[in-house]
């Protein structure tokens, strides 16, 4: 879950020519598909918009 936050905020920082901003990420983990198997994988929601420490 970190891993998905860090790669999220690496690209958003490039994609505004910043170090300056931080994003807002909800990460969990969901373990089970519908049918009860155990299928691990994250899911990742990210805020619209961006905060920028400066301001």
């Amino acid at each position: 879950m970190v891993l998905a936050e860090a790669c999220l905020s690496k690209l958003i920082q490039t994609h505004c020519n910043t170090d300056a901003c931080e994003i807002t990420v909800i990460v969990f983990i969901h373990t089970h598909s519908r049918n009860g198997n155990y299928n691990p994988y994250s899911h990742v929601i990210l805020a619209e918009g961006t905060f920028f420490t400066s301001n």
